[in-house]
């Protein structure tokens, strides 16, 4: 978006753009940048706080105000309020300790299912109370990415794909779809935690993030790149794989 700015400018279009990433903004020189000390993926800052999410929107178009420039690059001056950790925080959900092996494929899948079925209230809390949800880039549902993921271990064709749609390709957007299924059901609650917390509270706590962790395993084991590339980038996040002692 930085750089479409300056093709936005040169057709009389006036631009501001929010910018996570500062050293970003300050090799692109697009006309008129705030940049917000917030992780990547949160450019307003945590969710619903709209009043402080206002706030982040009005320091960017004043920029378009101001009268210094070409080049304006103004630092926001809070940091997320909800960056710091909450004492004694759990999601809204209950959940056993994982029971199953994942050498059993019948066992998993049904462990994995009555898991999800834990969760799933508390999604569809949050779903009704926001009115969106990002799950949906598989086209499956949650039973449906549970039976691809499993299957996935045991046998890692599948005939079944949308057109001009690899099996790994599949597999992210399945992977995807169950993170975010957890994370959402787990920000239903009525505290807002760190990201980080929920994201240590799902990959050390729940079957679904060792079913991941094994189809990554599977994933780099094999010899095609695509596989690597999507094992090593989008299954696990990086700092969830440096914590965690990941290979």
């Amino acid at each position: 978006m930085s750089a479409l700015s300056h093709y936005l400018e040169t057709e009389g279009v006036p631009t501001v753009a929010i910018s996570l990433i500062r050293l970003h903004s300050e090799r692109i020189e697009n006309p008129r940048s705030l940049w917000v000390p917030f992780e990547l993926g949160r450019p307003l800052g945590p969710p619903r706080l709209a009043e402080f999410q206002l706030k982040v929107v009005t320091a960017a178009l004043q920029l378009l105000a101001a009268e210094r420039g070409p080049v304006i690059l103004a630092d926001f001056p809070d940091e997320d309020p909800t960056s710091v950790d909450l004492p004694n925080w759990a999601p809204p959900f209950d959940l056993a300790p994982p029971e199953a092996n994942l050498a059993s494929g019948a066992a998993l899948k049904g462990a994995l299912q009555r898991e999800a079925a834990k969760a799933l209230p508390a999604y569809e809390g949050f779903v009704q109370a926001n009115r969106r949800t990002t799950v949906g880039l598989s086209g499956l549902g949650v039973e449906g990415i549970i039976d691809y993921l499993v299957s996935f271990l045991s046998q890692p064709s599948r005939p079944d794909l949308p057109q001009g749609v690899t099996a790994v390709q599949q597999l992210r957007w399945a992977v995807d779809d169950l993170k975010a299924f957890y994370l959402e059901a787990m920000s239903a609650g009525p505290d807002i935690p760190s990201s980080r917390q929920m994201q240590t509270w799902f990959w050390d706590r729940t079957l679904a993030a060792r079913v991941i962790i094994a189809l990554r395993h599977l994933l780099l084991a094999r010899d095609d790149k695509q596989s690597q590339a999507v094992g090593r980038m989008n299954m696990v996040p990086g700092a969830q794989v440096q914590r965690l002692g990941l290979q």
